[in-house]
């Protein structure tokens, strides 16, 4: 799965660096949108205004760094040190930012949405992980701890949903091989999401790093945006 997502990734850096040596703006910044999007869903990151912001389109160089950026980024998450993958994470942030008219608040804002987009998903899943429905026995836990599943607290976390949102998903067949526990609780595979539960961990890792050093530089909050 990983392979096929990395070959998807690369198809579209191919081919907006194809309509950038057209010379045609509009392709070319549609489909960069599309590409940092899902480049940015991938590394488990929200950041809506991606959507809304107006790109200048950049040269094949600046292009290429942005693309292999992407890919080391990724990468690291799952295999290389925090510290690095922040550093990195921190740059590509920029890089898209220069590419506005205005890198500086752009930059602000990306970081911003970030941030509240993740403390948002620990509210959430601070409400909705003492559901009774979701309590698991001791047994089950044994049965099912050396197995890649999600619980729906956990799959609501990721998402960014509500746990209840999560249960009518799984009832509707949202998630393939979903099933439920003998205790009648939803277990949904970990090969429904593009990244892991480790990688989830080392994210959420990076955004700590991220969240403590906006507070030492002083200044960075979701009502900037």
């Amino acid at each position: 799965m990983t392979t096929t997502v990395n070959r998807e990734q690369e198809t579209l850096w191919d081919t907006v660096k194809y309509f950038t040596q057209l010379e045609d703006a509009n392709k070319a910044e549609t489909l960069l949108r599309t590409t940092l999007e899902k480049s940015m869903r991938l590394m488990n990151i929200y950041t809506p205004i991606i959507s809304d912001l107006r790109f200048s389109i950049p040269d094949e160089k600046h292009l290429d760094q942005l693309r292999h950026l992407d890919m080391a980024i990724r990468k690291k998450i799952s295999t290389s040190s925090y510290e690095q993958t922040f550093e990195e994470l921190l740059d590509y942030i920029q890089m898209i930012s220069e590419m506005t008219e205005d890198a500086q608040d752009t930059n602000k804002k990306m970081v911003a949405s970030i941030l509240a987009k993740k403390t948002k998903q620990k509210v959430r899943l601070r409400k909705t992980v003492h559901s009774p429905l979701d309590k698991i026995s001791p047994a089950e836990v044994k049965k099912e701890s050396n197995h890649p599943y999600y619980t729906t607290s956990e799959a609501a976390h990721k998402l960014g949903l509500s746990d209840q949102t999560v249960r009518r998903m799984c009832e509707s067949g949202k998630f393939n091989g979903a099933y439920r526990s003998e205790g009648g609780h939803w277990r949904i595979p970990e090969d429904n999401f593009i990244t892991t539960k480790e990688q989830d961990q080392k994210v959420d890792k990076l955004f700590k790093q991220l969240d403590r050093k906006n507070r030492e530089a002083g200044g960075v909050n979701e009502f900037d945006l």
